[in-house]
């Protein structure tokens, strides 16, 4: 038996153990359940799974919708969408997606591309970003995601970056929580290994100040390249537990970023498959919180069909 079919049919006796309680017989006379795509999705076997979206595609209607059928189908339960400005159709977007059961979380860019120190210390900055955090949940969200919480890459290393950062944690986090919402941070994978000096991420020094932790564990993002962009499983799981050992007993909850291609080589459709498996599987057996994939055009078809046929072997 070919090696990727053994590994598919090990995690569907997974998802059966996971998804036994939630297939119990209905009791008798009890309402018909409505359709499924009307419903929030079943129990996962992963406590959040969740795809990204820009804020056109939201604004897409029929593009939208035809996501969301797909997602509910497969247990998809979260929406991370772009919240880059108040445009119109983004409160209209968002109210459909919370009326399908699925859950809202928005994604707003810090610095994009990394701040530099003025720009990290500006606290007028701070409150122009606050003001879209703010606009979100008036929409009802009950998650803050900020991504590019961070310096540039090319500002020097020094431990004081990291401190600077957990400020602007601080700030978001104070508000966010007297709201009753939770405020989640992307950070990059390599923070995995240790704090990074030169973008100023400290996972260590940050848990305190955050509700959820969303690692981006994207393998062909790794260095060397050479070697961690084919080992999907190892590069993946290898970060998620260092990430939660540095969290000592400051753990809060981690929500994987995973990708659905290898940018630095060419996959055939069946090796995008297994490329997606073994991050998937990862994320289980380091025991994170959940997964969010990432495709930067929102192309989850592939994705879609993965967690189609994980479940068609999980019921066989």
């Amino acid at each position: 038996m070919p090696v990727y079919l053994v590994a598919l049919l090990s995690l569907a006796l997974l998802l059966r153990a996971s998804t036994a309680s939630a297939d119990a017989p209905q009791a008798a006379g009890a309402a018909p359940a409505p359709a499924a795509v009307e419903k929030a999705p079943a129990a996962a076997p992963f406590k959040t799974q969740g795809i990204y979206l820009q804020q056109y595609t939201a604004q897409t209607p029929k593009r939208l919708e035809r996501i969301m059928d797909n997602a509910l189908d497969v247990g998809v339960d979260t929406l991370v969408v772009d919240l880059f400005a108040q445009q119109k159709g983004y409160r209209s977007a968002i109210q459909r997606i919370q009326e399908r059961g699925l859950r809202y979380v928005p994604r707003i860019v810090m610095f994009a591309d990394g701040g530099n120190h003025a720009l990290v210390h500006n606290r007028e900055f701070w409150e122009e970003r606050w003001k879209l955090a703010q606009y979100a949940l008036e929409l009802g969200a009950k998650d803050i995601q900020l991504d590019y919480i961070r310096y540039s890459s090319k500002t020097a290393a020094s431990p004081q970056n990291a401190l600077d950062i957990r400020e602007v944690l601080r700030f978001f986090k104070k508000r966010i929580n007297e709201r009753g919402a939770r405020l989640q941070i992307d950070v990059f994978g390599e923070v995995g290994y240790g704090p990074s000096m030169h973008i100023g991420q400290d996972i260590s020094l940050f848990a305190p100040e955050i509700d959820i932790v969303c690692p981006m564990t994207y393998p062909s993002h790794y260095e060397p390249y050479q070697e961690r962009a084919q080992q999907p499983f190892e590069t993946v799981h290898s970060s998620l537990v260092g990430l939660q050992r540095q969290m000592g007993e400051a753990k809060v909850p981690v929500l994987a970023y995973i990708e659905l291609f290898n940018y630095r080589y060419k996959l055939t459709p069946e090796q995008r498959v297994e490329y997606i498996r073994e991050q998937l599987r990862a994320v289980r057996e380091a025991s994170a919180d959940g997964w969010i994939a990432w495709s930067a055009g929102n192309h989850y078809e592939v994705l879609f069909d993965v967690l189609r046929r994980y479940r068609q072997q999980a019921s066989s």
